[in-house]
């Protein structure tokens, strides 16, 4: 197969992070390879019933594929459902038909012919197994049936083995009374877990050597631990979000995944936000986090991330009434558009709307904000230090506003400030790096903002082998 040019560009034979399961190159951490070694023992041993668990996207598809390319040679044939909205009778016939059996009229006849031929199979020596993939969609009524297949046996050994596959929801329903039966019977119960943080990396020079990348591509730790925190080590997380970042590489002719490019790929991904199909389909400027900007400011090796509002911000949820937004883009009001003077930005109120419900700025700016917010999002306020207010970047979902002599800004977002907290912490290690250097006053307070004059030392600083600072530096 012929590779596409955008992984033939980085020396890949091959998509190092697809979208399907991809059983040739398994990954295999301590507690998973202790689980499969378990799962493979109980089905040779023909000891009848293995539970498989796990939320979406942590690799239960590709597990089942790598356990029956280990079971390949060992006399074990698999039956494999994938439609298990096919209930009793349909489910049951589907069974036979991936065994090779011929249709029956009646569940009772099914039932009578795939014991025969479980029963030739044991004479022969061979292990006949099913494995049942998004099990949690079964019915009772179908989960009564696997207690009965598991009910076939000899002396000493299942003429069946059993694999149910399924998201968490499968335990809650194995944990009703009437199917206590058929829980009993598990031998095994095997829970995937998602990747631990340490793990991330190992997992990115796994999977890009695998694909013959022979150490040319790296993953800086910096973009690791930005790659955790968007995915929480979620393997389909991990793949949208690399294989996106692997675009980024080959337009630049890099090699080094860096923490600014996993920002950027995750922006440009909605569903690690959990957003609705409706939320996807809305402008690329609604979707992304307006107020955090990712760049690389410190030369080739050093990422920094930027916030623009570097503080945890308060939060305020929505009120119960507030509607979803529509889609397509909503214009800003005017009084938003107009360049702030006399205040940085100040929100104003519709003057008809003012006139006969005057209101505070801080309440225009919610209101309207209240009317763009989704279900499930907050909207957020946060107070800026002088001279930044007039800097951002004006969107439908954010407005400014002033109290007093303060600089605030409110945008709508979800209820989850972990991203901003973490630009800002790097960017007080940006100041503490500069002041060591002499490049910023000792004096000033690490605040977690990177303002223009700031980026401005730095971005000299990265791009000239000595810098004179000055006799006396301010920010």
């Amino acid at each position: 197969m012929t590779a596409s040019p955008i992984y033939a560009a980085l020396g890949l034979s091959r998509n190092p992070f697809p979208p399907t399961p991809d059983a040739g190159s398994y990954f295999f951490t301590p507690r998973l390879e202790e689980d499969f070694a378990e799962i493979v023992h109980c089905i040779e041993a023909r000891k009848g019933f293995v539970l498989l668990t796990g939320e979406v996207g942590l690799g239960k598809s590709t597990l089942v594929r790598r356990l029956l390319d280990t079971l390949q040679g060992k006399n074990c044939h698999s039956a494999l459902i994938l439609n298990t909205f096919l209930q009793d009778s349909a489910l049951l016939s589907a069974i036979q038909a991936d065994f090779g059996l011929a249709p029956s009229a009646t569940l009772e006849q099914g039932l009578a012919r795939l014991t025969d031929f479980l029963v030739a199979g044991h004479q022969a020596g061979d292990i006949n197994l099913l494995v049942i993939d998004d099990a949690q969609n079964l019915s009772v009524e179908s989960l009564e049936l696997v207690r009965l297949l598991c009910n076939l046996e000899t002396g000493q050994e299942k003429l069946l083995q059993i694999l149910l596959v399924g998201q968490p929801e499968l335990e809650q329903t194995l944990a009703r009374p009437e199917l206590r039966q058929l829980k009993s019977r598990i031998v095994k119960h095997a829970r995937l877990s998602a990747l631990h943080k340490d793990e991330v990396a190992r997992y990115f020079d796994f999977r890009v050597n695998a694909a013959g990348a022979e150490g040319r591509l790296s993953l800086e730790p910096a973009a690791a631990q930005v790659l955790y925190r968007a995915t929480q080590g979620n393997l389909r997380r991990i793949h949208l979000v690399l294989d996106r970042c692997l675009y980024g590489l080959a337009s630049a002719r890099a090699s080094v995944v860096t923490g600014a490019l996993v920002q950027r790929a995750v922006a440009d991904l909605p569903a690690l936000e959990g957003e609705s199909a409706s939320d996807a389909a809305a402008p690329v400027s609604r979707r992304r986090k307006a107020w955090i900007l990712a760049g690389l400011l410190a030369g080739t090796t050093a990422t920094v991330a930027v916030a623009s509002l570097g503080l945890a911000p308060q939060r305020q949820a929505i009120a119960p009434g507030a509607h979803a937004v529509a889609q397509g883009a909503l214009l800003p009001t005017p009084a938003e558009s107009a360049p702030a003077r006399a205040a940085p930005g100040a929100a104003q109120a519709p003057a008809s709307a003012a006139s006969a419900d005057p209101v505070s700025p801080r309440r225009a700016c919610q209101r309207r904000l209240e009317g763009l917010a989704a279900p499930g999002e907050v909207v957020h306020v946060q107070r800026v230090p002088e001279g930044i207010s007039d800097t951002l970047k004006l969107l439908p979902g954010l407005c400014r506003f002033a109290e007093g002599n303060e600089a605030w800004v409110a945008w709508v977002g979800r209820d989850d400030a972990r991203s901003i907290v973490a630009a800002q912490q790097v960017t007080r290690q940006v100041q503490a790096r500069l002041k060591s250097a002499g490049l910023l006053d000792a004096r000033e307070r690490d605040d977690g903002f990177l303002v223009r004059e700031r980026q401005r030392r730095l971005h000299a600083f990265s791009n000239s082998t000595v810098w004179p600072p000055p006799a006396n530096p301010t920010s």
